[in-house]
């Protein structure tokens, strides 16, 4: 099969292991009851036609021999008597000439089987004349009785043979969709801890480890106990450096503290502004860090919260500042979030927006299942292919060192740490009059507080 036909009909194939699995074995009991179907058919067609000639031979014979014991006078009727629909006798005297035996193939063998089960006929001269084609369904012949004369039979509309391959087949089918019900069984048993490992590796990095059950066949519970160790380590790993990182982050203000302290007591004033300058800078970086690696475990709850109100405070005091900056959007719409953590992520965006793009666009569009909030600037916006890069906790897109420039490369990062919290979704574009767009989409959820009040009222 050439490539474009595996691709035109490579939708087909099933993605999922039940799903591949179950298609093969299904393609193999169908294949199984067609052949079977085939040699069953042609057994029952040899077995029928050969046990219908052996009960024409049984017939003749006993007509013979009961037509050679009677009175000559009484032998046309009697002959008459003993035929059937499909099988009529005729008796001749013994002065009508007998016919020739056919030549045909077919009626030498016929003759065979018939003489081979009852061998009396071979006496009794047996003459089959039968047409072309097989199998033979009609035929003619004559045997001699004792006197000399003739009984002529002819054979026309041989019945239908019993539809035993029906049952044969019944019985197969049953047999092989037990068997397929069976392995698709086994095929669950073993993709349902394959599921869970599929989750359980989602879930690594992104909250508290998800520990697969220890079950099922032996190979399954030794990937499944490696797994788990696996993640342990992880988890010990990641804590670890989250607790060194932000124990050493949060003791550097200490020494920034006394640095600032002492740069108060420099005569000149352009150098304690320069020490000012470089301290708000380390400060900065620590706070950043520190958000971040608070972000993972935030404890802040939930709350009820007015988001255009959020979003003109954050505009407000970029316009104070003398930035450019303006809102767009309803006046009131209520969310349930976390104000502390989303006005952190808004504000990170708001001035990366500014600092790249000179200016802050905020709109927001409440779709009635969820509010999106578009932020934009007119800056030089970011190659698509570092849409993704950019999230990535230190990285910048501004290759300097220089904070005033290039940040800590964490603003994105929180931003979305605490979006995803809410359940919602943060992606760039860029615009075509140039420019960046930050779009995100917080869905609408209940106020858990109020929840919480409905249940216990009711």
């Amino acid at each position: 099969m050439t490539r474009l036909g595996i691709h035109r009909w490579g939708h087909l194939w099933p993605r999922s292991l039940i799903g591949r699995l179950g298609l093969v074995l299904f393609g193999a009991v169908l294949l199984a009851v067609i052949g079977n179907a085939i040699v069953l058919g042609q057994a029952e067609q040899h077995y029928g036609d050969e046990t219908q000639t052996w009960h024409i031979a049984e017939q003749v014979e006993t007509a013979g021999h009961v037509l050679s014991a009677i009175d000559p006078v009484r032998r046309g009727n009697v002959a008459s008597s003993l035929s059937s629909p499909y099988l009529t006798f005729t008796w001749v005297d013994a002065a009508q000439a007998r016919e020739a035996q056919g030549d045909n193939p077919a009626s030498w063998l016929l003759r065979h089987e018939m003489i081979e089960h009852r061998a009396a006929l071979a006496g009794m001269d047996l003459r089959l004349r039968t047409g072309p084609g097989t199998p033979v369904k009609a035929f003619d012949g004559d045997v001699r009785l004792l006197d000399g004369s003739t009984l002529r039979f002819g054979v026309t509309d041989l019945p239908s043979t019993v539809p035993v391959i029906y049952a044969q087949l019944g019985s197969i089918a049953l047999l092989s969709i037990g068997v397929l019900l069976m392995a698709l069984f086994l095929v669950q048993t073993l993709a349902s801890p394959l599921k869970m490992l599929v989750k359980a590796a989602d879930a690594v990095g992104n909250g508290p480890p998800v520990f697969i059950p220890t079950r099922g066949p032996q190979e399954i519970r030794h990937v499944a106990q490696a797994f788990n160790a696996m993640q342990r380590r992880i988890d010990r790993l990641i804590t670890s450096r989250t607790e060194a990182l932000a124990a050493v982050s949060h003791d550097l203000r200490t020494p920034i503290g006394r640095l600032r302290l002492r740069a108060g007591f420099l005569p000149n004033a352009e150098d304690r502004a320069a020490f000012d300058s470089d301290l708000d800078e380390m400060e900065g970086m620590v706070n950043d860090v520190l958000d971040y690696l608070g972000g993972e475990e935030d404890p802040e709850k939930p709350r009820r919260t007015d988001l255009p109100a959020l979003l003109s405070t954050l505009v407000d005091n970029a316009t104070d500042a003398g930035h450019v900056a303006s809102y767009e959007g309803p006046e009131r719409l209520a969310l349930a979030l976390r104000p502390l953590g989303m006005r952190r992520a808004f504000s990170n965006i708001i001035n990366n927006a500014i600092a790249y793009g000179g200016t802050a666009r905020v709109a927001v569009r409440d779709t009635g299942k969820s509010a999106v909030i578009t932020i934009s600037d007119d800056g030089p916006g970011i190659p698509e292919a570092q849409f993704e890069t950019v999230f990535e906790p230190f990285h910048r897109l501004e290759e300097s060192r220089n904070r005033g420039t290039g940040g800590t490369g964490l603003g994105l990062t929180i931003a979305r740490q605490a979006v995803t919290r809410e359940g919602g979704t943060i992606t760039l574009s860029n615009r075509a009059e140039g420019g960046l767009s930050v779009i995100i989409t917080i869905p609408k959820r209940d106020d858990p507080a109020q929840k919480a009040g409905r249940h216990t009222l009711s």
